[in-house]
């Protein structure tokens, strides 16, 4: 079904809009799928973000950004942060990128990430009467990847796969999450699905910690600096995780099926689908492209030849990080802010297949693609221009 993108009052508002998801959607809704989709582009953040750092066009005049939106607050203090907002009436599509509770328990984690989701769609729903779609982002970790090898575990995957075993499945809070929307949204005049990601490629303005194209963009930038242009930079981790499939998802992809599917609420009602850039990659075909956008020579792990390398290398210049960035003239914070954990887990870690299968969101009719080494460039270069790296 062609989607009529003429202006019909649609209004967006945004969970999390400072985050790698919630920043693209601010995006993307300003000319995705047309300039007239939206009349109105409402960004929600808990932590404050300047509109004029937020590095998005300020010609429009369609979008808004609103801090303090601490969801773990209550329904009624999030109804209240609404109030607030003129108009709030008038959103029709709700897109939900919120994240809580990191490095809690899986239980702290599931009751938190359920509760500000809860408070979210009853906040909504008791302002909002023309709501209409509510798309909801989980994850990879839907297949039950934390718990290998004792779930069933069988790449590429497909959204019609069956939830993990207990007791893992109530460990998983993505599913919890589906389970109360579907719960709330019984009946009612709006409807959801679900959207999972794979690795999400992107940029933010604010620090985002679980970020890899931060990550390896300070570390290759860094090791420029150091090593010289044209130095070889093995990829640092061993051969089952160079040559181990994966879906990346760059954040302008995702943040359009975030919209497409919206839009197509008959086709997509609570199903849940897989979003990456395309094709399945691994580091062996992406790294060397990663890594020259640097002006470096990406090698394998075989070619390190006993030097550290990747995480383990910054680390090891951690006294020369703060001179680095004044020698630049970066922004501050940005080294101290990344996950290095996070970082390390999925470029060293991850010895594993864990793509995707895209075959749904392409039968209903979604065909964006982009290059994953390209998404890695897009990222970098929104980088430079924040000055996160040189």
């Amino acid at each position: 079904m062609a989607f009529d993108s003429t202006n019909k009052g649609y209004q967006a508002l945004i969970f999390g809009a400072s985050g790698i998801t919630g920043w693209a959607l601010l995006r993307e809704c300003l000319t995705y799928p047309s300039p007239n989709t939206f009349e109105r582009v409402i960004g929600l953040t808990n932590r404050p973000l300047d509109e004029k750092d937020a590095f998005l066009p300020t010609e429009s005049g369609r979008w808004e950004l609103y801090a303090g939106m601490d969801l773990s607050r209550g329904v009624d203090v999030a109804k209240e942060k609404l109030r607030g907002i003129e108009g709030i009436e008038g959103v029709t599509h709700v897109y939900f990128a919120s994240y809580t509770a990191h490095r809690s328990d899986y239980q702290e984690l599931k009751r938190a990430n359920v509760e500000i989701l809860e408070n979210a769609v009853l906040a909504v729903e008791a302002l909002c009467p023309k709501l209409q779609f509510w798309t909801l982002q989980t994850g990879g970790k839907a297949y039950g990847v934390e718990f290998l090898p004792n779930v069933p575990y069988n790449p590429p995957h497909v959204e019609s796969a069956p939830r993990a075993p207990e007791p893992y499945a109530s460990n998983i809070f993505y599913y919890a999450q589906y389970d109360v929307m579907q719960r709330l949204s019984r009946s009612k005049p709006w409807t959801f699905c679900e959207i999972r990601p794979d690795a999400i490629i992107g940029f933010v303005p604010n620090n985002n910690a679980m970020n890899l194209a931060q990550g390896l963009g300070l570390f290759l930038a860094m090791y420029r600096d150091v090593e010289g242009e044209g130095a070889e930079v093995a990829y640092p981790g061993n051969e089952e995780g160079w040559r181990a499939m994966r879906t990346d998802t760059s954040q302008d992809i995702l943040a359009r099926f975030h919209v497409y599917a919206s839009m197509h609420p008959e086709e997509v009602r609570e199903r849940a689908f897989n979003v990456a850039d395309g094709e399945a990659v691994s580091w062996a075909q992406v790294w060397p492209g990663i890594c020259s956008y640097f002006g470096l020579e990406g090698v394998g792990p075989s070619s390190a030849g006993g030097k550290a390398a990747g995480v383990e290398w910054l680390k090891s210049r951690q006294p020369q990080w703060g001179e680095w960035v004044r020698k630049n003239g970066l922004k501050e914070g940005a080294l101290e802010g990344t996950s290095w954990e996070f970082v390390s887990a999925l470029t060293e870690s991850a010895t594993f297949d864990r793509q995707y299968d895209l075959s749904r969101i392409r039968e209903v009719g979604f065909q964006e693609k982009v290059d994953t080494v390209m998404g890695y460039h897009l990222a970098f270069d929104r980088m430079r221009r924040a000055k996160i790296i040189p």
